[in-house]
């Protein structure tokens, strides 16, 4: 199967697992193939209830079709993104090669990290901060 499937497929759990299939996703010819697709995307899952307990699960999909659309449109470096998005995990990020890790220290007063890295791909450097509720996410912020 491949993501367009799934992702039309009026499947609840096929569409979110695609869904966070494309956060991570950076083969740009299937991200543009993709991209071709999202009005026909959009229409096929306007109505389906993807659950989510402490978050819509539906905020996956959400991003997915802002990250297509963003490709569409020529808007950049898809790092440009992080910000848009709390669940890239900048380990995972560094471990496929996407960014470098410049700097760790543990956050001021308190649980968590806050790292410098660098996109490997155009060299935009970010802080990030991870924090905590009832999962994991992190704060992507440029540094100017």
């Amino acid at each position: 199967m491949d993501l367009l499937d799934d992702l039309t497929s009026g499947d609840a759990h096929r569409i979110w697992s695609a869904a966070g299939r494309i956060r991570h996703l950076r083969d740009m010819a299937a991200l543009t193939h993709l991209a071709d697709h999202i009005a026909t995307i959009r229409a096929r899952t306007r109505d389906i209830d993807l659950g989510g307990a402490l978050r819509p699960n539906a905020s996956h999909l959400r991003f997915a079709l802002r990250k297509l659309a963003f490709v569409r449109d020529g808007a950049g470096c898809l790092c440009t993104l992080y910000p848009a998005d709390d669940f890239y995990d900048p380990a995972r990020e560094a471990e496929a090669g996407w960014v470098r890790i410049l700097e760790t220290a543990p956050r001021p007063g308190g649980w968590g990290e806050r790292l410098i890295c660098a996109c490997t791909s155009c060299g935009m450097r970010y802080q990030v901060e991870d924090e905590e509720y009832h999962y994991r996410w992190w704060r992507w912020q440029p540094i100017e």
